[in-house]
């Protein structure tokens, strides 16, 4: 083989660096110094490569996924600057990738696995190149021996993927890791991943091209959420997103929710999706089927696993999730949550279990693990929330920001909207939550929805989901906590039933009742911003005032106000004789010309970062 030319291919390419290589269109050629750097890489990783025996089983090959990166990296200039070389280092990978394709690989060699396979997510060159070299192979030297619709560019990936799954679920320790997984908790000992979060989304988008089996699904979800732990804000985004939308797509599988209406979600169609067991191996086929069977009779085996039973239960759960409960509403947080888990325990034992030996499907299966990205997700996200904010406290450089991708996140949310409980799982969710179900609220219907959710997977017994449910009611109660404290959960009480609280002020003791401090909490950033401001109706700065008056005037110029905000004229402060309600108006203007603004730049920069990754753009909210 002169050199590794790849043909134009019609798939498009992921990046502006990986577009595509013909005769017409050859990379550059690079500098000799930099060739000969490359040329003692490739020298050097080959020789390393050769020794590997990957079709081993016994002991984990040392540095064999550093040596597969280093040699996936070099390809391309290689083949740009010494084809004889590009050949030989094509025909290494080759003879690697077809040890760790045969037979039975070992578990240990699914870290190579993945650095393989988010090469080929991101680099249509080296798909081309791979493809190209193992046609221009003797035929009982190729990987790929039968002639197969894929045409190689993306069956290589496939065979990866089902590797991965298989080599994963080998025995029964490998299902209970997956099991683990699902739940919330995952076994340490699995290590980092080798493959990027990026590269983890990357390959699940190439994926859903194909029909691939559900479970096959979950697992590459499950590979996701092991290594959520980049930073990029708006990647975590992307993440929620696309989780949300798988989750509503396998929604129906639980028979608790009916839609009722909204636009039809993209990832919902399977139309024009190409069969995936016309793309991999008849031998592959077979034992992906066999480990999927033998995972879902192990998952049903075992679904009612860690299922609470009594207040000692919830306790402990709660115990195991305090990490990811809001780190200044802790306590607070805890005794809510508690409380609506007991309500929820006891609603579903009001009736009847379902039948224990009820079928677990496949779509149960894969909601779980789409609850594990987009909690993961959603928990990197708060906490990004959370650092802008201290920055905005000193800068309000953020305030714009933080304020206009919490939107984004309540859009994403508010997609649960379009599904309510069926006649038959309706539940008096006031009783269960203590609070009023409010629709627009996105926070507040996220904990409705898996409230429900929830009393259905304590009685069909599927622990795993049930965990999930807790873990995004979590989710849930942290974001309300970030809008305006806790104090909105006691707003159901009966108004009667008040117990009293003291503030300290400069002048006196007040009480107060647990209504109005639920308003104060939920007004506190109004009140400073106006305290530390003190603007007139023109929006001129008054400087330090000589005389102060309750918030009376503030209030009542307020869009909102009530009568039952006339507890707080005693903790807003106010410039005598001044109209605020011009200073309102302006800057809700203000704030929705700023936002409008940032809209248009970020959906100019959000366009290519979409395409890299395949995900469309997401829908910003006016």
């Amino acid at each position: 083989m002169a050199g590794v030319v790849a043909p134009r291919s019609s798939s498009s390419s992921s990046s502006a660096t990986n577009s595509r290589v013909s005769p017409a269109n050859p990379p550059p050629m690079p500098e000799a110094e930099q060739l000969e750097a490359a040329r003692r890489l490739a020298t050097r990783a080959l020789s390393e490569l050769s020794r590997h025996d990957m079709s081993s089983s016994t002991s984990p090959p040392c540095g064999l996924p550093a040596l597969l990166r280093r040699c996936l990296q070099l390809l391309p200039l290689l083949n740009a600057g010494d084809p004889s070389l590009a050949a030989r280092c094509c025909r290494g990978l080759l003879a690697s990738l077809g040890a760790i394709l045969s037979r039975k690989p070992s578990p240990s060699l699914l870290p190579s696995v993945e650095v393989v396979a988010e090469s080929l997510v991101f680099s249509e060159r080296l798909r081309s190149y791979l493809a190209m070299a193992d046609c221009a192979a003797p035929e009982g030297s190729r990987i790929f021996t039968e002639a197969l619709p894929c045409q190689g560019v993306h069956q290589l990936t496939l065979e990866l993927v089902c590797c991965h799954f298989i080599s994963s679920l080998q025995d029964e320790g490998g299902f209970e890791v997956f099991l683990s997984a699902l739940s919330w908790s995952w076994n340490e000992s699995q290590g980092t991943p080798e493959i990027s979060f990026q590269g983890a989304l990357g390959l699940i988008h190439r994926t859903c091209l194909f029909s691939l089996p559900v479970v096959v699904q979950a697992h590459l979800l499950l590979l996701a959420s092991r290594c959520i732990s980049d930073q990029n804000l708006d990647l975590h985004l992307h993440a929620f997103e696309h989780a949300m939308n798988l989750y509503v797509r396998y929604l129906p599988a639980l028979d608790v929710f009916n839609r009722t209406g909204g636009t039809k979600i993209p990832w919902t169609s399977s139309v024009n999706k190409r069969p995936f067991s016309c793309c991999i191996k008849d031998a592959t086929d077979q034992k992906l089927r066999s480990q999927i069977d033998g995972l879902r009779s192990f998952c049903q085996l075992h679904s009612g696993d860690d299922l609470p039973t009594n207040e000692s239960d919830i306790d402990r759960l709660i115990e195991e999730n305090q990490h990811i409960l809001h780190e200044m509403f802790r306590q607070e947080s805890t005794v809510v949550l508690k409380d609506i888990l007991l309500n929820i325990l006891c609603c579903a034992k009001q009736e009847e279990v379902f039948a224990s030996d009820t079928e677990l499907s496949d779509g149960i299966i894969c909601l779980a693990a789409v609850l594990r990205v987009m909690s993961s997700s959603l928990l990197h996200i708060l906490h990004c929330f959370s650092q802008m904010r201290s920055a905005s406290d000193k800068t309000n450089v953020n305030y714009t920001t933080l304020c206009m991708e919490y939107n984004v996140i309540c859009e994403i949310i508010c997609l649960l909207g379009q599904h309510e409980a069926n006649e038959l799982h309706r539940y008096n969710l006031l009783d269960i939550i203590g609070m009023p179900v409010d629709r627009k609220r996105a926070s507040v219907l996220m904990l409705a929805h898996f409230a429900t959710l929830s009393i259905c997977c304590v009685r069909r017994r599927i622990g795993f989901l049930w965990k999930r449910c807790v873990v995004m009611m979590i989710m849930s109660v942290n974001l309300i906590a970030e809008e305006e404290g806790l104090g909105t959960f006691q707003l159901s009480t009966d108004v009667s039933k008040e117990s009293a609280v003291f503030c300290n002020t400069e002048e006196r003791t007040l009480e107060v009742s647990e209504r109005a401090k639920a308003i104060t909490s939920r007004y506190e950033t109004i009140y400073k911003f106006h305290k530390g401001r003190h603007v007139d109706g023109d929006g001129n700065s008054l400087g330090t005032p000589q005389k102060r008056k309750s918030g009376q005037a503030f209030l009542e110029c307020h869009p909102e106000y009530s009568p039952d905000w006339n507890d707080l004229m005693d903790f807003v402060e106010c410039e005598e004789g001044k109209d605020y309600s011009n200073t309102l108006k302006q800057q809700r203007k203000f704030k929705k010309f700023k936002y409008e603004k940032w809209r248009s730049m970020r959906q100019s920069y959000l366009e290519p970062t979409s395409n890299i990754l395949g995900l469309r753009p997401r829908r910003l909210c006016s």
